[in-house]
C-alpha cells in the first residue's frame, strides 16, 4: 500500500524549509528579524532556515509518513510513523507510575481545587498528558498541561475539577486510565476556565450516558458508564493497535465532514505504544455518536492527504515555548483555528497534540514572546 513521506511531495516552500530540518533542525528557530537578511551562513555552517516555529515542532513535524488508515464508523484514524532520532532516558506514563505505586499525586497540605502535589520517587521520567483524568482526593481532577517529572522531583501541578458536588475523601490520587474527551482537551487549549470545563462535563456525560448522568457529575464516571464502555470496546475492536516499531502518533478524521480533527505525536515509540488507546478512546467518545446519522455512503473518503494538508495549515502557523509543570519547556502553537500544546526536553519533543474540532469565527492571533523562554534543561 501507498505511503507518504511527508517532504517529498512539494508544499512549496514551506516543506521545502521543514525538509531541511534533518541536518539544519537546531539552527532552524529564527523569531522577527533576528537574522540579517540576506546573511549567508559562514563557510562550514548549516543555513538558517526562517520559521516561525520552534525547532522541536519541525523536527517533529519533518520526518513524518502517513500510513494507510483505519475505520470505526464515520472515525478514521491514520498511524503516523517518525523516521528521525528518538528522545533519548527512560520514561512512563502517568496510569504505570501511580500504579507502580513511583509516582504520587496528592492535594496539597491546604487543599486547592486548581492545583495537586506531584513527587516522582522511582527511576523514570514520567510523562503526564494534558486531559489526563486522575481520580481520589477530594474531587477527581484532570491535568491542564503536559509535564514532565523526573526523577526524585517534587512540584505542583495544575488541574481543573471535573467532579462537581463532591468535596470530601482522603488526599492520595492514581490515574484513571481515562483521557477526557477530545472537546474537553480541545477547551483546555483554548484557555477555557472552570466553568467552562464544568460546561463540557456536563455536555460529554449527557451523551455518554444519557438515561443516567453519574450523581457526582464525575467525568470519569460517565467515562465508565456502561454505554460508553461499549462505545470504547467497539472502536478497540475495529481500530486495534498500531504496533510497527516506529510509529509514534496518529491522525484522527471525521468522514461525515471531511475534516482532519487533531494530531498526536509522540518523540518516543513506547510512549506512544502506551498512550495510544485511551487517546483513541477520548476522540471516539467525541466524534463517534452511537448511531451516526445518515448514510455512510454519503461520507467523504480520507486519505493520507487530507492529513498532509493539514500539517501543511500547522506549518503556516507559530509556535513558541511556555511555562510548564515539572522539567522541560512546554509548546504552545496557534495557527488560524488549530491549536497545540505540548511539551519539549532537550532537543525533542517529548508529545505535541494539535485539534481543530471546534473552529472559531475569528482567527487567532499570532503569538509574540515579550520575554526569554523558559531556560533549558
Amino acid at each position: 500500500m501507498a505511503r507518504i513521506r511527508i517532504g517529498w511531495i512539494g508544499w512549496a516552500g514551506l516543506v521545502a524549509a521543514v525538509a531541511m530540518l534533518a541536518w539544519a533542525a537546531r539552527a532552524a528557530y529564527v523569531e522577527g528579524d533576528n537574522t540579517k537578511a540576506g546573511s549567508p551562513p559562514a563557510k562550514g555552517e548549516a543555513p538558517v532556515v526562517k520559521t516561525n516555529h520552534v525547532p522541536e515542532v519541525l523536527a517533529l513535524l519533518g520526518n513524518l509518513t502517513v500510513d494507510p488508515p483505519r475505520r470505526h464508523k464515520n472515525m478514521v484514524v491514520f498511524p503516523i510513523r517518525y523516521s528521525g532520532k528518538q528522545a533519548p532516558g527512560a520514561w512512563t506514563t502517568l496510569d504505570d507510575a501511580t500504579a507502580a505505586g513511583s509516582l504520587k499525586v496528592s492535594e496539597k497540605d491546604q487543599a486547592s481545587v486548581p492545583e495537586v502535589v506531584v513527587e516522582n520517587t522511582g527511576d523514570r521520567a514520567v510523562l503526564v498528558l494534558s486531559g489526563e483524568i486522575i481520580k481520589g482526593g477530594r474531587q477527581t481532577r484532570v491535568a491542564r498541561k503536559d509535564a514532565i517529572i523526573e526523577t526524585r522531583q517534587k512540584v505542583a501541578m495544575a488541574v481543573f475539577c471535573v467532579e462537581q458536588h463532591r468535596w470530601a475523601g482522603g488526599k492520595e490520587f492514581k490515574g484513571s486510565g481515562n483521557m477526557a474527551p477530545a472537546s474537553i482537551q480541545d477547551s483546555i487549549k483554548r484557555g477555557a476556565d472552570q466553568g467552562r470545563v464544568w460546561e463540557g462535563v456536563r455536555s460529554s456525560n449527557q451523551s455518554l450516558s444519557p438515561a443516567a448522568a453519574p450523581p457526582t457529575k464525575s467525568l470519569d464516571d460517565g467515562m465508565n458508564s456502561a454505554p460508553a464502555k461499549a462505545r470504547k470496546e467497539a472502536a478497540k475492536k475495529d481500530l486495534g493497535k498500531f504496533s510497527p516499531p516506529d510509529t509514534i502518533g496518529i491522525a484522527v478524521a471525521d468522514s461525515r465532514t471531511g475534516r482532519v480533527v487533531g494530531l498526536e505525536l509522540f518523540g518516543r515509540r513506547d510512549l506512544f505504544e502506551r498512550l495510544q488507546e485511551k487517546l483513541i478512546e477520548g476522540y471516539a467518545l467525541d466524534l463517534v455518536p452511537p448511531d451516526p446519522a445518515g448514510d455512510d455512503a454519503d461520507w467523504q473518503k480520507m486519505t493520507a492527504k487530507d492529513v498532509e494538508s493539514f500539517i501543511a495549515r500547522v506549518l503556516e502557523g507559530t509556535s513558541q515555548y511556555e511555562e510548564t509543570p515539572g522539567s522541560g519547556r512546554g509548546i504552545d502553537l496557534v495557527s488560524g483555528t488549530v491549536r497545540g500544546k505540548g511539551v519539549a526536553v532537550g532537543e525533542s519533543a517529548i508529545h505535541l497534540s494539535i485539534q481543530d474540532l471546534q473552529p472559531q469565527p475569528t482567527p487567532v492571533k499570532p503569538i509574540v514572546r515579550d520575554e526569554p523562554a523558559p531556560a533549558r534543561r
